[in-house]
């Protein structure tokens, strides 16, 4: 081809349009993203693959309806996840047991976003003195919280027992069977259950910062072709699109449709994580202080890790691969 003025402007063009734009431009790389899009905690996650965030950086978002943290977790050992919702606890059990090629990356919130709700009849945490409580399981967060907050409200251990009840669905048939006599609800499941009449005792974002769900990775997977930072890059832009009230419309359209919600439930939650509760996480960052709390509470147990619990850090992706704390 003839050099001419206008070619070669073109060509340069081009060419800087390449180095801008490395990642649109070179060939998009697969990223299976395991979450579990009925709970509205990972509503970041159903922006992300709706409004094609991660296939701005390079990335072939595709996702896998996880079925539990443990499993979430053991995919992401073997390579199927790049990226894996879990609770800390299955997490750092993972990372103790050999398994420190992963690390957290962010946070959607450092908040439960849980309710605590009660079965028909029981109307206040005083209710529940000598009652049962349903969680999903015995040696979890949710029981550790739980009895801080009853705590809060003057029962003491002793007073109350948990039990193993299932998912929130499962939660729900046992309360209104009076089965139990409260259950620790996950959103949006504790909003359609307090239109089913089970009333909400009590809600957990009022405690201190212990982030219910982290998202992790590997290690190695994250530095390489800086796949972290640019993970980061579209979370952060997730996160800034959810918090802009211009969004509001589109993103509980967008809820609704993971979560398959009614747009009333699913406006609650809106209310709740960006308005009045405040909730969601502004950037995706891991509030180190609040993992800590989780970590103290993990080595009291004393299943998972001895006292003095290690710090955060030792969980977290480093900055310089892309990893989201504060």
């Amino acid at each position: 081809m003839k050099l001419t003025r206008r070619t070669f402007i073109t060509s340069a063009a081009a060419m800087a349009t390449i180095v801008a734009k490395p990642a649109i431009l070179r060939a998009a790389e697969p990223l299976m993203f395991g979450f579990l899009p009925g709970n509205s905690i990972h509503w970041i996650a159903d922006v992300l693959v709706k409004k094609g965030f991660l296939k701005d950086v390079g990335f072939d978002l595709q996702f896998s309806t996880m079925q539990s943290s443990p499993q979430s977790i053991q995919w992401a050992v073997a390579g199927a996840y790049q990226i894996a919702a879990s609770q800390p606890e299955p997490f750092i059990a993972a990372v103790e047991r050999g398994a420190d090629s992963l690390a957290a990356i962010s946070a959607p919130m450092n908040r439960a976003d849980w309710v605590l709700n009660g079965a028909p009849g029981i109307t206040s945490v005083k209710d529940l003195k000598g009652k049962t409580i349903g969680v999903s399981a015995l040696r979890n967060s949710e029981v550790w919280l739980t009895t801080q907050l009853l705590e809060k409200a003057g029962l003491n251990k002793g007073e109350y027992d948990f039990i193993v009840a299932g998912t929130s669905p499962a939660k729900v048939i046992a309360l209104q069977k009076s089965a139990i006599a409260a259950a620790v609800m996950f959103q949006p499941s504790a909003e359609l259950a307090i239109t089913q009449g089970l009333a909400a005792l009590a809600y957990y974002g009022n405690l201190r910062a212990y982030p219910p769900t982290l998202y992790v990775v590997n290690k190695e997977w994250a530095a390489k072709g800086d796949a972290g930072k640019r993970v980061a890059h579209a979370l952060g832009r997730g996160h800034a699109w959810l918090w802009d009230p211009n969004n509001r419309a589109e993103a509980t359209q967008i809820l609704s449709k993971y979560t398959k919600r009614e747009q009333p439930i699913v406006d609650a939650v809106y209310e709740d994580y960006f308005v009045k509760g405040k909730i969601y996480s502004k950037a995706g960052e891991i509030e180190l202080d609040g993992l800590n709390r989780a970590l103290a509470d993990m080595a009291s147990d004393g299943e998972l890790i001895k006292v003095p619990a290690p710090p955060a850090t030792k969980y977290v992706l480093d900055r310089s691969l892309g990893g989201l704390a504060r």
